[in-house]
């Protein structure tokens, strides 16, 4: 069960695509992409791109992410003449990952994609010195916008970054876990969740959970001001819900003793689910959180001990961002709409909170498939998002796929 406005919306986007496929006279594009993207090109050709290496450091080096984000560049890299090479960034020492970055710089990377921001101030220091490029993904690079701007931001060898989900004036997570927990509610009025705790990350590493605890807070206070079964929401207890990257403690359960629902802008297949697991309080409380685990499905919705019942992950396509911005600079051009300095751009979240979301999740997105077919552009899409094939190509253009890698995009 969605919400009317998200349905609107999606009736909406789907009309616009009809009317503008029947004024082309049909297309054989995938639906799912910009038509205004599409405008204007040309047959993407590989030789009319420089031939460039890129690297890639991922912050996890196993699971359905890295290992489907390997698959879809190395085959848009074939679109663009580009190779693209990998590391693995440490989570807590900046000097591994300014050494991770020089090791690249040496295999001969013009351009560099990175998935943490840890002293990248320095890191993009070095990369300017040698003439490379740098971008983000999965990353909203909150510290550096906060506290360097100027020498990231306004560097002209970063090109920006593609969050993991929404971030700056987009942040909206705490509203969507309530609107999550309230569906649920609404399709099992016999049993609702009715009372609830949280868990976050340290707000050091990500400072927007909190804004998120608090978006939640605040839609709990106003819910229930007319609400005929009000909802208790235990408030944040820093000891045991805020996580150091380290599996939940056990005595979460009864510092929060008689809850039903748990709250998680953290990743809880990881972090959560295990103690859960070991403390027999699987199936007796309903996670709401965020990642995705492998083999969660099964015990997601109505299936198994039915746990999960939301979970929300960003779509490997994100990538295109960072990587059309820097296949541009590599190859000497730009959009003529190009902003001045470099920008964070939200990608919307893939929200899973209902069995059908999960079916269509599970069997048909490039997350979990890894198939060309299910992703939601093909090598020949991006190609001609970039300036270097497609003259007509713009930077509103290449933003505007951002909003395009929810759930209903999914096919």
């Amino acid at each position: 069960m969605k919400h009317t406005f998200r349905n609107v919306i999606a009736v909406i986007l789907a009309l616009t695509m009809i009317l503008s496929l029947s004024a082309c006279g049909g297309s054989n594009a995938n639906p799912s992409a910009s038509g205004s993207s599409q405008s204007g090109t040309q047959a993407a050709d590989a030789k009319s791109f420089k031939k460039t290496k890129i690297g890639v450091a991922l912050y996890v080096d196993s699971g359905y992410y890295p290992n489907n984000v390997k698959t879809y560049l190395g085959e848009i890299g074939k679109a663009m003449n580009a190779e693209f090479i990998y590391t693995v960034l440490s989570q807590t020492d900046e000097s591994v990952n300014l050494t991770k970055v020089q090791e690249m710089i040496a295999a001969g990377a013009e351009g560099i994609i990175l998935t943490l921001d840890m002293g990248t101030a320095t890191i993009l220091k070095e990369c300017e010195e040698a003439g490379v490029y740098v971008g983000g993904f999965l990353c909203d690079f909150n510290t550096s916008y906060n506290t360097a701007y100027d020498d990231v931001f306004k560097n002209p060898y970063f090109v920006g970054t593609a969050a993991d989900g929404p971030c700056g004036d987009d942040l909206r997570a705490g509203y969507d876990f309530f609107d999550s927990l309230i569906e649920y509610n609404e399709a099992h009025a016999d049993a609702p969740v009715l009372h609830v705790s949280m868990i976050t990350f340290p707000a050091w590493a990500f400072p927007v959970q909190q804004v998120f605890v608090q978006q939640f807070t605040e839609k709990v206070e106003e819910y229930n001001k007319t609400a005929e079964k009000p909802i208790t929401l235990d408030p944040l207890d820093e000891a045991v819900d805020v996580l150091p990257f380290q599996p939940l403690d056990s005595t979460y359960f009864t510092k929060h003793e008689g809850i039903d629902g748990i709250i998680c802008f953290a990743d809880g297949n990881t972090f959560v689910y295990p103690t859960m697991i070991s403390t027999n309080m699987t199936g007796k409380i309903k996670l709401f959180c965020a990642g995705y685990g492998e083999n969660t499905d099964q015990n997601f919705g109505s299936k198994g001990n039915g746990t999960f019942q939301q979970e929300t992950v960003s779509a490997i396509e994100a990538v295109i961002y960072p990587v059309v911005l820097m296949i541009n600079k590599i190859n000497g051009v730009t959009f003529a709409d190009q902003p001045a300095e470099a920008e964070r751009k939200s990608c919307f979240s893939i929200i899973i909170n209902s069995d059908e979301d999960m079916d269509k999740f599970v069997n048909h997105s490039f997350y979990i498939t890894g198939k060309m077919e299910d992703a939601l552009y093909t090598p020949e899409q991006v190609a001609n998002m970039t300036a270097v094939a497609n003259p007509n190509a713009t930077y509103a253009d290449l933003v505007a796929i951002m909003d395009k890698m929810t759930i209903e995009y999914i096919h």
